[in-house]
């Protein structure tokens, strides 16, 4: 066999860092959840030393490209500017129709 074959398969530095920061964390909660049930442990509780910054989560996943169909960037029409936009349109049409209305 060929040396290629028996090397490791080694995951990406991204899954792994992503794997070992969330169960630091489910490590960490599960200790204090086990020190909550006692004050005096509570108190006397010394989390475990890890190299994770254990109050945030793991890095967001990178950027997908878009399937063929959908575009890409964000929906503008969901942003305050079209949305008071749209409201002050809508407003003016429904004076325009009260006033024909009325006529």
């Amino acid at each position: 066999m060929s040396r290629v074959m028996d090397a490791p398969i080694v995951p990406d530095a991204l899954e792994r860092r992503r794997r070992s920061s969330r169960t630091t964390r489910h490590a960490v909660r599960s200790h204090l959840h086990v020190a909550a049930m006692d004050d005096e442990t509570l108190d006397e509780a010394v989390l475990p030393v890890v190299a994770h910054d254990v109050g945030r989560k793991a890095s967001p996943k990178p950027k997908r490209v878009p399937q063929p169909p959908r575009r890409g960037g964000f929906k503008v029409w969901k942003t305050p500017f079209w949305k008071r936009r749209r409201q002050l349109w809508a407003e003016r049409n429904a004076a325009e129709r009260a006033i024909a209305q009325e006529a």
